[in-house]
């Protein structure tokens, strides 16, 4: 039986956000609106990304390679759209760089852009401290929630673990299936070693 309302619900409790990329022509200019970023190996497969779900990965069996694509979630100047931003690596050890100087993604202020506007040139982006007090941010959104709505994985539990350099490690538990473990070790059994 559904829920009716006469208002909308509270935008900050919405978990489902779209998921934003680098536009071939353009930039994409957004401020931050998490506290640090979330990642995990993925495949395109049935047109899409979809999550590595190892040991029983369905993409890895089919001999589909797998990249590792980052999430921080935004908020686009002039229209304040709330969305996820995914990223590769590359932009990945960027944002992680600042992580580091900073101890937050959280106000950061980017503008993504692709080298010479390919659909798969290389993205480079410009990272500015933004003044929190001015930006008026929403909430951080529960990310493991948000793509697991997008990836059609109900979650049962989840959590977000650090390896030894302090980077996350992040596990979601759901009917058995788990979406991401220590990377490191994916790469060894993915012939993709260090």
């Amino acid at each position: 039986m559904p829920t009716y309302s006469n208002t909308p619900p509270d935008p900050d409790e919405q978990r489902a956000l779209p998921i934003r990329r680098t536009p071939t022509n353009g930039q994409l200019r957004a401020a931050i609106t998490t506290d640090d970023l979330i990642g995990t190996p993925t495949h395109f497969y049935g047109g899409h990304t979809v999550p590595c779900e190892p040991p029983n990965c369905e993409a890895c069996g089919k001999g589909i390679p797998w990249t590792w694509h980052g999430y921080v979630a935004a908020i686009q100047a002039g229209s304040r759209l709330h969305f996820i931003f995914e990223f590769t690596a590359q932009v990945g050890q960027t944002f992680r760089d600042y992580y580091d100087v900073q101890s937050t993604l959280r106000g950061c202020l980017f503008t993504a852009e692709r080298m010479h506007h390919r659909p798969n040139g290389r993205v480079i982006i410009t990272l500015t401290p933004g003044d929190l007090a001015v930006l008026n941010l929403p909430r951080p959104p529960d990310m493991q929630a948000c793509l697991g709505i997008i990836w059609h994985i109900p979650s049962t539990s989840s959590s977000v673990s650090r390896d030894v350099n302090n980077k996350p490690i992040i596990r979601v538990d759901s009917a058995a299936r788990i979406v991401a473990e220590n990377i490191g070790s994916q790469r060894k059994s993915n012939g993709k070693g260090s």
